[in-house]
């Protein structure tokens, strides 16, 4: 396995290494609208460092489950919660495709993903599946959506991938938008939303 790193941020200890995504603008994104209520239970997916989950847990959530096909991931993760002093029974932490995995018809309160979203099919290394969203960068996203139960979901996409063919998606319309943030580097825009579910 990676040796893992300590670094800091947005006021988060959390582990890292060379095969794991670094948190950056687009994980900012997720922080800022990330809503959970005191017991809900959480999935952190394509958890990383971590670092999404840990924040739900200091919002309240009872238990959170990560998931992460990158096992350099997972090792990160675990290396988070146990530098944060996070209790065992308040989280999983699995290394699996999506939610693969899991029973069907498993239910969440919430549901966070910052998803591979870049139009790229890149698979020689774990850390290319941080950022290979597939053909139209929202395969990935589309898969975790027709998959996913959940009240409230938390994304990311960028305006490099296919975000018309995810707004057309039966998946994606299940859903209600709610709150919505972007921000601009350079070329592209990466845009953080909530979805809302009808039921």
């Amino acid at each position: 396995m990676a040796s893992n790193r300590v670094i800091e941020f947005s006021g988060y200890k959390i582990c890292i290494n060379d095969q794991t995504y670094e948190p950056a603008e687009d994980t900012l994104l997720l922080l800022g609208l990330i809503d959970v209520k005191a017991g809900e239970v959480v999935l952190d997916m394509g958890s990383g460092s971590g670092i999404l989950g840990l924040h739900s847990l200091k919002l309240g959530a009872s238990k959170v489950i990560f998931i992460d096909i990158n096992p350099f991931a997972t090792e990160a993760t675990l290396c988070t919660l146990r530098l944060n002093g996070v209790s065992e029974g308040k989280f999983d932490v699995i290394n699996c495709d999506l939610l693969s995995c899991l029973r069907n018809g498993v239910n969440f309160d919430v549901a966070i993903f910052n998803p591979p979203y870049l139009p790229y099919e890149e698979y020689d290394s774990w850390i290319e599946y941080s950022w290979s969203g597939g053909r139209t960068g929202v395969d990935v996203l589309e898969r975790f959506l027709q998959q996913i139960n959940a009240k409230r979901i938390y994304i990311v996409f960028s305006s490099l991938s296919d975000f018309d063919r995810l707004f057309s998606s039966p998946s994606f319309n299940k859903y209600k938008i709610g709150k919505r943030k972007e921000i601009t580097i350079g070329f592209e825009t990466i845009t953080g939303m909530e979805l809302v579910s009808d039921d």
